[in-house]
């Protein structure tokens, strides 16, 4: 056999051997069972210089809110961008709506994830989310596989590590990544407790290069929002 028949020989062996480590790789990753809202988010059509970053309302107001803030962050690449609504509050819960997306702003990279975290500093906020029909995505999916705790990934993430990932599993080719999804906030203390809530919102777009081997020339880009519930007095 000639040099050149056993190089060839030798290329060939060594890409069935990549192939199969990159097979057994992929056979080994658990299974997600992966969900995606049936509604469609479109893209919302905010003026964001109206709006400020953070809502501010005092405690023990009751009946309709109706207040936004808004935040978005740009690099040459991607836009990220983060709705908060409050809807209405009573003196011991507060609802509303939370939207983000990630949009292309020029290039070829795409979006891997969207990571909606929150955060509320000393005194504890419980942010719960709804059953999974409240919700509307737009190129994102959601791990919904059962966990032994006898609720979901998406859930668990959401409730112990305050975090919610959207995935472009798929690595579409998208201008436009999204979610929308109703919240309720409890808060465990009194009016005359004299507390101050301050929760932060934080949307982190993640993009890149999808390869065989994984993404790479990974970008990050992040925005948040703030929710401040102030103390307020009981109502006459």
């Amino acid at each position: 056999m000639s040099k050149r028949m056993k190089a060839l020989l030798m290329g060939i062996i060594a890409v069935i051997v990549v192939v199969i480590l990159i097979s057994a790789y992929f056979a080994m990753q658990p299974k997600v069972k992966w969900w995606t809202p049936e509604k469609e988010m479109k893209k919302p059509d905010v003026d964001f210089s109206k709006l400020d970053d953070t809502i501010v309302f005092e405690k023990g107001k009751t009946g309709k809110i109706e207040a936004y803030a808004g935040n978005c962050t740009a690099s040459e690449d991607y836009k990220v961008c983060a709705l908060l609504y409050i809807r209405s509050a009573w003196p011991d819960l507060v609802k509303g709506n939370f939207t983000a997306w990630a949009e292309r702003v020029s290039g070829d990279y795409i979006l891997q994830k969207l990571v909606i975290e929150y955060s509320y500093g000393e005194n504890y906020t419980g942010v719960g989310i709804p059953p999974v029909d409240g919700f509307a995505a737009k190129n994102l999916w959601f791990d919904v596989t059962p966990n032994r705790y006898g609720g979901t990934n998406l859930y668990y993430e959401w409730h112990q590590n305050h975090r919610m990932v959207g995935v472009n599993k798929d690595a579409n080719n998208g201008d436009f990544y999204g979610v929308s999804f109703p919240i309720e906030l409890t808060l465990e203390d009194s009016i005359s407790e004299n507390i101050t809530h301050t929760i932060t919102f934080t949307v982190t777009a993640y993009y890149g290069h999808p390869s065989l081997l994984g993404w790479r020339d990974m970008h990050e880009l992040k925005t948040q929002v703030v929710l401040k519930i102030v103390p307020g007095c009981e109502k006459e």
